[in-house]
């Protein structure tokens, strides 16, 4: 079992581990501890569309690089109210 990063619900089917910055925008943190979380389908799904929309704006690579796990946090709990 392990617990999302994000609601922590429990998790008991496959887990998520995400990358906090995607790795298209950050290949070297493929590894990073710190840049690896566990989520749930739920709030990985979330992120992965914030993630696209983000990245279709100007410049939504290099805001992708500097978001950080609080932000990320805080605008998945907002969807998900």
């Amino acid at each position: 079992m392990g617990i999302c990063q994000v609601c922590h619900s429990a998790v008991t089917n496959r887990k998520i581990i995400d990358h906090i910055h995607p790795l298209k925008v950050t290949p070297n943190g493929k590894l990073d501890k710190d840049n690896l979380w566990t989520l749930c389908y739920r709030c990985h799904n979330i992120k992965t569309n914030l993630e696209e929309s983000i990245k279709s704006q100007p410049n939504g690579s290099t805001k992708l690089k500097h978001i950080s796990r609080d932000w990320w946090v805080k605008a998945i709990k907002e969807k998900i109210r």
